[in-house]
């Protein structure tokens, strides 16, 4: 029996079922979720790319490599933001996703670090300021990489940020059937899909098994874009939830649900 979420908008009462993407900005989207009511996290929000990187080391603008790979349906606003706003709102979305899970949950958040005038900045500067406690720092090798400056090695790994709300052991135990028993994941980015920065499967799937532990928990991704984690949810036997902001990501998402 689908979980059913309420909330009060504009004075009507507004029921957000199970299983379905909306078409809300994140916070607010967040905020009709009840306190304590999901299960398991997967997300990974915009870096924020254009905003930090915003010269490249010879001086160039990176703003026009930047805004032919990363669209976010043709809005400037997204991944553009000053760095100190980004930061904070990242810290509030952490803080509300703090809210919505369950004393046993956890959030996989998905990071990487950035560079801005030969300094490295790292998620933890932010995620410690959250309310959220981190459990564990998994390394994903991506074996590519976007940024190509001849001045540093290549950065080709990415982290998931495994971060739980009390300082025991959270809901979960490393299933038999997961591909990387270790903490250091090896795969490629997704290939041939449209959205501009998808995960493959292989990541939540690699999450959601151990988490649900056989059971129809319920799995939200408040970053939705093309629909990966809802996937993995569907293929793994539970529920779903998400939010994105553009209609055009949910139309791709959906479709590609349906083939689950």
């Amino acid at each position: 029996m689908a979980i059913k979420f309420y909330f009060l908008k504009k004075r009507k009462k507004i029921m957000l079922e199970l299983n379905r993407i909306y078409c809300l900005d994140v916070m607010e989207g967040l905020k009709q979720l009840d306190d304590e009511s999901i299960d398991l996290i997967i997300t990974s929000p915009p870096y924020n790319r254009r905003g930090f990187m915003k010269y490249s080391y010879n001086g160039k603008r990176k703003g026009d490599i930047w805004n032919k790979t990363i669209d976010y349906g043709g809005n400037p606003d997204i991944d553009n933001m000053p760095e100190d706003e980004y930061q904070k709102w990242q810290i509030d979305f952490l803080n509300e996703c703090f809210r919505v899970l369950k004393k046993d949950g956890s959030l996989f958040y998905n990071h990487k670090t950035r560079v801005k005038k030969n300094k490295i900045s790292f998620p933890l500067e932010w995620i410690d300021k959250s309310k959220f406690i981190t459990r564990q720092i998994i390394v994903w090798d991506r074996s590519s990489s976007m940024n190509m400056d001849k001045c540093r090695y290549i950065p080709s790994t990415e982290f998931i940020f495994w971060l739980i709300k009390e300082q025991k052991n959270p809901r979960f135990k490393r299933a038999d059937n997961i591909k990387f028993q270790s903490e250091v994941w090896k795969f490629s980015p997704e290939k041939n899909n449209d959205h501009p920065a998808p995960f493959p499967i292989t990541l939540p799937d690699n999450i959601i098994p151990s988490v649900a532990q056989g059971e129809r928990i319920t799995v939200l991704d408040p970053f939705m874009g093309s629909g990966t984690v809802a996937m993995s949810a569907k293929k793994n036997g539970c529920d779903y939830i998400g939010f994105e902001l553009f209609q055009d990501y949910i139309d791709m998402a959906n479709e590609r649900i349906a083939k689950i």
